[in-house]
C-alpha cells in the first residue's frame, strides 16, 4: 500500500481503489472513501495508526460497495463520522438497495457479493456546497451520472471526483461502463472540464494534473454507445436482443453479477434516448419492444420476435 502526497494537506492511498487522506489539526485525518471491505480498511487504519493519525471522518463520493466497503469497520473501530450526499445516504445505510435496484426486486443470491453489497454504516448528510472541516474548506461538487447523487470534494487544490471519470484502459475493456444516467454523466463531464484543481483523483486511475484527455475519452465512449444503440434500433427490438447485440459487437461475454451491471446500464441509456425523443417503446402482446422514434416504424404483432 502506497501513500503519496499531492499537496501539503492531501495524500492518497494509491491502488485499484484510491482512498484520499486529508490531514487535519491534532493528528486527525479525514478519508475520502474507505475502500472495498474490512480488509482494505484495516490495512489503512494500521498504516495511519503507525503514523499516529486518528480517523476523524470519511467523505463518501457515492454508495457503491468498492467505495464504502470499509465504512462499517472504520466507524465501529474509531467512532468516525461519515458524510455523504442526500441521495446516496439511503444506500450507505441500507446497502441491499444496490442489489435490489440491479435485480428490479428481491435480489438473486449472485448479487449478494461484497463487490455490490457493503456492510451498512450511518452517514450524515451534506447539503451545503462548502463544508468547514476544522481549518480547511471543502468544496462539494455535484457529479451525478455514474450514481444518482455522486459527490466530489475539492480541498487544498486536490479534486476527488469518484467514478465520474474512468481510465481509457477500463473504457476499452468494458465499453458499457456502469452508470445510472448517461445524460447526467455527460453534464458532469462538462462541469469537470471547467473545474480548477492542481490534481484530480478518481476512484480507479492514477491521479492526474490534466483531466481533459480523460474527459474527452469518456465523452467519446458515451456518445459512441448512444450511436450504436440508435443504429441497432432501426427496427423494433426486445431489450434482451439489444443487450446481446451490444455485447456481441464488442466481443464480450458477461455472466453472473457483471451481467446485471450491463443490463442496468443499458436501461439507463435507453431511458436517456427516450427522454431525448430519439427512441420509444411499446408493449405489444405482453412484450416490450424498443424502436427508433422517427415516426417511420410501423409496429405490428409480426414485429415481435427474439430472432
Amino acid at each position: 500500500m502506497e501513500l503519496k502526497a499531492f499537496s501539503e494537506r492531501v495524500q492518497v492511498f494509491l491502488g485499484p481503489i484510491n482512498v484520499g487522506v486529508i490531514l487535519l489539526p491534532n493528528d486527525k485525518v479525514a478519508l475520502v472513501d474507505s475502500g472495498l471491505d474490512r480488509r482494505q480498511a484495516r490495512q489503512i487504519l494500521e498504516f495511519l495508526s503507525d503514523c499516529h493519525y486518528q480517523v476523524d471522518c470519511i467523505f463518501n463520493t457515492h454508495a457503491h460497495a468498492d467505495h464504502i466497503g470499509g465504512n462499517a469497520f472504520l466507524q465501529e473501530t474509531t467512532g468516525c463520522r461519515i458524510f455523504s450526499g442526500p441521495l446516496e445516504a439511503p444506500a450507505i445505510e441500507n446497502p441491499l438497495i444496490q442489489a435490489i435496484v440491479l435485480n428490479g426486486g428481491a435480489p438473486v443470491p449472485e448479487l449478494l457479493t461484497r463487490y455490490l453489497v457493503a456492510e451498512p454504516s450511518i452517514p450524515q448528510i451534506l447539503r451545503e456546497t462548502t463544508f468547514k472541516l476544522y481549518d480547511l474548506e471543502v468544496e462539494i461538487l455535484d457529479l451525478p451520472g455514474h450514481s444518482i447523487g455522486q459527490k466530489g470534494f475539492l480541498v487544498d487544490g486536490v479534486a476527488f471526483i469518484g467514478d465520474s471519470i474512468f481510465p481509457t484502459s477500463m473504457i476499452q475493456r468494458h465499453r458499457l461502463l456502469f452508470m445510472y444516467d448517461p445524460l447526467e454523466h455527460l453534464e458532469s463531464l462538462k462541469r469537470l472540464v471547467n473545474l480548477q484543481a492542481k490534481t484530480y483523483v478518481g476512484g480507479h486511475f492514477a491521479p492526474v494534473s490534466d483531466l481533459r484527455p480523460l474527459v474527452e475519452d469518456n465523452m467519446k465512449n458515451t456518445n459512441e454507445v448512444f450511436q450504436f444503440l440508435k443504429g441497432a434500433l432501426t427496427g423494433p427490438q426486445t431489450f434482451e436482443r439489444i443487450l446481446k447485440e451490444f455485447l456481441g459487437h464488442f466481443q464480450m461475454r458477461k455472466t453472473g453479477w457483471e451481467f446485471f451491471l450491463y443490463r442496468s446500464t443499458l436501461c439507463g441509456y435507453l431511458s436517456a434516448l427516450k427522454r431525448r425523443g430519439e427512441v420509444n417503446f411499446r408493449v405489444m402482446d405482453n412484450l416490450m419492444l424498443w424502436f427508433s422514434d422517427t415516426g417511420q416504424v410501423k409496429l405490428s404483432t409480426e414485429d415481435r420476435s427474439d430472432k
